[in-house]
Parts: structure tokens; sequence; C-alpha cells
């Protein structure tokens, strides 16, 4: 199977993946972007590495949370299947709803208002507990060692 990677624009997202792999997706961008639970899973860890030098927009080698943020912002359209807004059990395969539900109930730290779903807005603006976790020295910014670090210590 290809690994995923990171569009650098809406264009390419809509593009990148295929809806064979849009279940494989979704559970990917859980896992590097909000699961906690996901998040200690080293895949995250591989496919932020993998793809450093397209998620650093400006070229000056480090991920910033503003780039990790825009990152967001452009998957927000492929894991919202249903365009309605929100992220929820409604967005996956009916045949996946049980882990769909297990997968939302890792992330519900980011239903800021408490409406068990999850906006785009709090997917964006919500804890990023991959970025923290990785960045050791807490200055805002993922430079590769760190990334590296943090994979060689799982």
């Amino acid at each position: 199977m290809p690994q995923p990677h990171f569009p650098k624009n809406e264009k390419q997202l809509l593009h990148a993946y295929d809806g064979k792999n849009m279940f494989r997706t979704i559970l990917l961008t859980l896992a590097f972007a909000a699961a906690p639970a996901l998040a200690q899973s080293e895949e995250p860890l591989r496919q932020l590495l993998a793809d450093f030098d397209r998620i650093d927009a400006n070229g000056d080698g480090v991920i910033s949370i503003a780039e990790y943020r825009d990152l967001q912002i452009a998957r927000w359209p492929r894991i919202d299947r249903n365009a309605d807004g929100y992220l929820s059990v409604d967005d996956f395969p009916r045949f996946a709803a049980a882990r769909a539900r297990r997968l939302l109930a890792e992330v519900a730290d980011l239903d800021a208002n408490g409406d068990e779903r999850i906006s785009r807005e709090e997917f964006v603006n919500g804890p990023a507990p991959l970025f923290r976790r990785v960045d050791r020295n807490d200055d805002g910014v993922l430079i590769r060692s760190e990334i590296e670090a943090a994979a060689a210590a799982e």
C-alpha cells in the first residue's frame, strides 16, 4: 500500500486519496492530529518525518504550530466526509461504526463545547498532543531531531 503524504494545497488534497484509502486516512489523521492514545504509536511520527519538508511550508527547517494547524485545515475536508462541518461517526463507513465511536471517544478532549461532535474549529484549534509531546524544549516548533528522538523513545 502506498504511504500517505500531506498535499501542499487543497486541490492536491482532494486528489490525494481514493475511497479505498479513506478509512485509513481518517484514522491516520486522527492519530496524527488529535488522539492522545493513537499519538503514542510510531506511525504518526514516521509520517511527520517523511513529510517534514512539505509541512515546513516556509522552508526554515522547523514545523511551527501555525504550519501544523495549516496541515489540519488542509486535511479537514477529507475527514469531514459528509461535509456537515463536524467530525462524527457519520463520517466513517457504516461497517466501521463501532471503531469510529472508540476513536472519537479518544479525541473527545477536542470537543470544547461538549456537544459530542468535533467541529472544524475544534479540530484545527484544539489541543495538539502529538505536537506538544514531541516539542520537548517547549519552544513552539518541531525540528527533525525532536521528532527522531520521540520516535526512538517509542
